[in-house]
């Protein structure tokens, strides 16, 4: 199963995203959900860190791990980042629904006070 984790500001907006595990639903390298998954982190990671006024650390221990954490941000970019939230969580819960046994997302917001 692949679990992945969205966290976002208290404010609003994407904080970072960790994806790890396998789809299960073909053999590693030609799984669809984990290259849908794939795609859908990295697309957005990209997206961030082409963005000027975001700084942001993509991470993988290997395969089957993929994650990127929103560094430092302006003001300015929280409408994007809020954009890049809402279309990664759309994809992901959407890939949950669609195959269950495969993917499981789990959304968490900071505390003001983190």
């Amino acid at each position: 199963m692949i679990r992945a984790e969205l966290r976002f500001f208290a404010e609003g907006g994407l904080s970072s995203c960790d994806a790890a595990g396998h789809g299960l639903s073909g053999s590693p390298g030609a799984d669809i959900v984990c290259a849908a998954v794939t795609v859908l982190v990295r697309t957005t990671a990209a997206l961030l860190s082409a963005r000027d006024g975001i700084a942001v650390t993509v991470k993988t221990s290997g395969r089957g791990s993929l994650g990127f954490r929103v560094e430092k941000t302006e003001e300015a970019q929280r409408p994007f980042l809020e954009y890049a939230g809402d279309f990664l969580r759309e994809g992901l819960f959407s890939l949950q629904a669609e195959f269950p046994g495969a993917v499981q997302v789990r959304t968490e917001t900071e505390r003001k006070d983190q």
